[in-house]
């Protein structure tokens, strides 16, 4: 099975249990190595990075309050340099970023304006756009999946905002080999030019739900990959040009797509895991076949923007902000989800998260809106710590400062 994209802690830990936990590598740490640190945090955040990521692992925190940046600082090396040992399995046969973008190679440090996959953390934005359709009057989050779907089994009891909430019970479509098997949809994803989703839909239909609808939560990226489709059937755009046009657009997202970067590209963290005690580059994942779930690129500068996006009316309305927010009904030890992120309080503070996990990356994104403080932590390490582990000592660093 594929490791997920990622989502709350208590799955991304029980994935790191089955892969491999610890960020080690026969290289040794390299400390703070670019980019600026406004405030005294400095060495506090460069000590917790060294202790969590050694071996050179790429990682960029950003801590922001208000929307100025309070903390910046790269580590490790968003590229290794030549020459490359990848990961035995290429699972999703799609070109490398290096070789996309023609990339010039070396032992490079990642910094402020580094692209990393984001994983996980793009349900964000699928669900924003979701938000938007109805503040456009378009569509409902309670409208049954069977509007947009009229044939699909169970499609009159699920609804959108089930999708939302991942109580749903699809099973997830990011898998292969063991079942459910949707080998025979990536293949014809692929022939159709990554363009017609519709044989995930129908080999989904194939499969029963892990229970009825609204009465479980279970992570699934299933999920989110129906939302961006329905955010294109609505809106007859692309879910790429949708964001485009309604959140990177308006608020000045110039380092954010949905899908690959746009060429040209010099600053991108290369994907690198460590399966057996040597770190190598990991097979980029196909970022269309992510699509909703999880297939946006980013830098921790473009997410400020999108968090502040989210913390005052701007592109959204109050009553979609209100929706964003509201806690689904079933509430985890590490909080409760609401439309794509998890709403949590740390240490009695309102604590609004999501993480992501995908190929050779690991990414979070923390708002905490009482205080004003945003954690973005995005990195290249695809086998070690999950960041969210990390934010509770972030966030008491950042309090100080």
């Amino acid at each position: 099975m594929l490791r997920r994209l990622s989502a709350s802690a208590f799955i991304v830990c029980l994935c790191a249990a089955l892969s491999d936990c610890g960020g080690g590598g026969s290289s040794p740490p390299i400390p703070g190595n670019s980019g600026g640190s406004p405030g005294t945090g400095g060495p506090a955040i460069d000590a917790l990075v060294a202790q969590n990521y050694p071996g050179g692992w790429g990682v960029e925190v950003a801590i922001f309050r208000n929307g100025t940046p309070i903390f910046e600082r790269g580590y490790g090396l968003r590229d290794r340099g030549l020459p490359d040992t990848f990961a035995p399995v290429d699972i999703f046969g799609v070109q490398q970023p290096d070789q996309l973008f023609g990339l010039a190679r070396g032992a490079f440090a990642p910094d402020a304006n580094t692209i990393f996959d984001l994983a996980s953390v793009s349900k964000e934005f699928t669900a924003g756009a979701i938000l938007l359709l109805q503040q456009d009057g378009k569509l409902s989050v309670n409208d049954p999946l069977s509007k947009y779907f009229p044939t699909f089994p169970n499609g009159g009891a699920i609804t959108l905002l089930s999708l939302l909430h991942h109580n749903s019970g699809l099973v997830d479509y990011n898998n292969f080999g063991d079942s459910p098997d949707f080998t025979g949809a990536y293949n014809a994803f692929m022939a159709s030019g990554q363009t017609n989703y519709q044989p995930i839909v129908d080999q989904l239909a194939t499969f029963p739900l892990d229970f009825a609808p609204g009465t479980n939560f279970e992570y699934s990226n299933t999920n989110y990959l129906l939302l961006g489709i329905v955010v294109a059937k609505v809106s007859g755009q692309t879910l790429r040009a949708f964001l485009q046009q309604r959140v990177f657009g308006p608020l000045g997202m110039t380092q954010t797509q949905q899908g690959e970067p746009q060429a040209p590209v010099t600053d991108l963290a290369l994907g690198y895991r460590n399966p057996s005690g040597t770190i190598v580059r990991a097979w980029q994942w196909n970022l269309d076949w992510l699509a909703g779930p999880g297939g946006m690129t980013s830098t921790v500068g473009d997410l400020e923007k999108w968090d502040l996006s989210v913390r005052t009316p701007g592109i959204f309305t109050q009553a979609s902000l209100t929706q964003m927010f509201a806690p689904g009904p079933f509430p985890q030890s590490v909080g409760a989800y609401a439309d794509g992120w998890f709403v949590a309080t740390l240490n009695g503070h309102q604590y609004i998260w999501h993480d992501g996990a995908v190929g050779g990356y690991q990414t979070m994104n923390a708002t905490f809106p009482s205080d004003g403080i945003d954690i973005v932590i995005l990195t290249n390490d695809g086998t070690g710590l999950d960041p969210y582990f990390i934010v509770p000592q972030l966030f008491a660093i950042a309090q100080s400062l």
